[in-house]
């Protein structure tokens, strides 16, 4: 009777340590996949935010490529003015000026603006085209403030073009 008892002790025993073993390896599983899938869920919504972070700093990439450029065109005029700056684009489009003199200085926050009055005679629309193509493309950030044209009681097919263009530069 002893090794029957033995026998199932035993029998007992193994059965018993391999059945806390299953419901360990389970419990061990189940918790794997779950611990798996919030994972996952984490790892997807991460990627979306990645590919968004990406986005906004190709964005931001190309925001200070513009401002690096604005700011490099703005450091080019230090020591240039609004009156020579004038007179070089007319002397480029071969025109004259009538009167080009100077008018105010303005500063707003770290910029200062330097007006200049333009009047030219006797022009005709395609120099006034070339000349406000010149000054929007200038190397030196220029804005065109007040323009004024009026025809020529001699010749209708002539103006005069009377602007007020202003220099940007850092101050």
């Amino acid at each position: 009777m002893k090794t029957f008892r033995q026998i199932m002790l035993f029998f007992d025993r193994t059965t018993l340590a391999i059945a806390v073993l299953i419901a360990a390896a389970i419990i061990f599983i189940i918790t794997m996949s779950v611990i798996s899938t919030k994972t996952g869920g984490e790892n997807s919504a991460l990627k979306t935010q990645l590919a968004e972070i990406k986005s906004l700093a190709e964005g931001a990439l190309e925001l200070k490529g513009v401002v690096e450029a604005k700011e490099k065109k703005t450091g080019l005029n230090k020591a240039a003015a609004v009156v020579p700056t004038l007179e070089q684009i007319l002397k480029s489009l071969g025109m004259k000026a009538t009167v080009i003199r100077p008018s105010a200085k303005n500063k707003v926050k770290e910029f200062a603006e330097e007006d200049a009055e333009l009047e030219i005679q006797n022009i005709d629309l395609n120099s006034i085209v070339n000349l406000l193509f010149k000054i929007d493309n200038s190397p030196v950030p220029m804005k065109i403030k007040n323009t004024s044209l009026k025809t020529t009681f001699e010749n209708p097919d002539k103006f005069i073009l009377k602007l007020t263009v202003s220099l940007i530069s850092k101050g």
